[in-house]
């Protein structure tokens, strides 16, 4: 019997149920996802920065993002949010990328990349600025201009004083622009020039002031000639501000253009009037157009139009308001009355009183005589109706 257990064991030990290998590498594998989940911080961003380094970028995205996970105080941090944005726009993700360099100024102000992450902003919203339209899958689903508008709002949220800010600033208003809002876009160029007067930009902002105004002006929506009038003085403010910008020669080509419109416009309504035999309304336009742009053809027109009006109405046709002459016996009587006056009041003048030169033409005004008795305060009596006839 001892000699059959022991035949019998090994064949026992062979049925005796033993430790699987599926077991050993659960096991295994537990105890390297510990391992792992401790991890090793400058081990992990050592292996992060090997992905990047290899061009690994989705490995490296998700490597990084651990990292922020696993370390968010570590000193390592603001260095892989730096490189989730850099990621993010390596793989053509430029709004995930913006976004990431906003968690990055938001998070960790104080991190060497500030500026770099503010203008790599920039760049990105510049993207969108010079871009129609945003397109996922073929379809237009937000102007790239009002995208541009809300990233260059959030930089300048961020970075109010930053040496990036004068031409965020100049970009939000292209921004504007660029969606009509012409308003907004005027205030955003005044921002430059009030904030950052002594920027690279402010004379951009001043030209871009005038231009929208000229653009108004010209497109025949405003009801006057204001605009235009406001875009003159403002392109006149940018030349004597700014002699030296790169902007002055196509500043006073616009100058030229808002004349020609003016003067037009203004021999349009001087016309209008001369037609219709208002000569006096037609020499004041005139006039206006000689004043306003005394350069133009249209003033030259203007100077012999009203030669020839003078010639065949007279000068006092066109005269208007006090300063029109009599005409008549009544302008030579006040020219004589005029001379009387001038003469007595000459020094060696021997002649009669000044009370006593009533001219013969004029009626001797007499003032009414004052009731000054008794009898001349009297009560009026009454005169009373006749009576009917029955």
């Amino acid at each position: 019997m001892r000699i059959l257990a022991i035949a019998l064991a090994p064949a026992f030990a062979l049925a005796l149920p033993t430790p699987g290998w599926a077991q050993v590498r659960n096991a295994a594998d537990a105890s390297s996802a510990q391992t792992q989940e401790v991890g090793d911080e400058r081990g992990d961003f050592a292996q992060a920065e090997d992905y990047f380094a290899n061009g690994a970028n989705t490995q490296a995205l998700a490597a990084f993002q651990r990292f922020l996970k696993l370390y968010p105080s570590s000193k390592l941090a603001s260095q892989a949010q730096t490189r989730i944005a850099e990621i993010q726009l390596a793989l053509g993700r430029p709004t995930k990328a913006f976004d990431a360099y906003q968690t990055l100024i938001t998070r960790y102000p104080d991190t060497a990349n500030f500026d770099a992450a503010v203008a790599q902003q920039i760049l990105i919203a510049n993207k969108y600025l010079n871009a129609r339209e945003l397109k996922i899958l073929g379809l237009s689903i937000l102007p790239g201009a009002e995208r541009a508008q809300e990233m260059f709002e959030k930089i300048l949220k961020n970075a109010p004083q930053s040496k990036h800010a004068p031409i965020s600033q100049f970009n939000l208003g292209l921004a504007f622009e660029r969606q009509n809002r012409t308003s907004e876009a005027r205030q955003a160029y005044q921002a430059v020039l009030d904030n950052h007067p002594h920027s690279s930009v402010a004379d951009d902002a001043l030209y871009q002031i005038a231009y929208i105004h000229m653009v108004t002006g010209l497109s025949g929506r405003s009801q006057d000639l204001s605009s235009l009038v406001l875009a003159k003085e403002t392109f006149e403010d940018f030349l004597q501000q700014f002699p030296d910008s790169p902007k002055v020669a196509q500043a006073r080509d616009n100058l030229k253009t808002i004349g020609d419109r003016e003067s037009g416009d203004l021999m349009t309504i001087a016309r209008y009037y001369d037609w219709t035999k208002n000569y006096r309304a037609a020499a004041i336009y005139y006039n206006d157009i000689i004043r306003r742009q005394p350069n133009t053809e249209n003033a030259e027109i203007a100077r012999a139009r009203i030669q020839v009006l003078r010639s065949d109405q007279g000068d006092d046709a066109l005269r208007v308001g006090a300063e029109r002459a009599e005409s008549g016996e009544k302008a030579a009587l006040r020219r004589r009355l005029q001379a009387q006056v001038e003469t007595s009041a000459l020094s060696d003048y021997s002649g009669p009183p000044r009370r006593d030169l009533i001219p013969d033409e004029l009626p001797i005004a007499r003032p009414p005589r004052l009731r000054t008795g008794v009898r001349d305060v009297q009560p009026i009596p009454a005169v009373e109706p006749a009576l009917p006839n029955e």
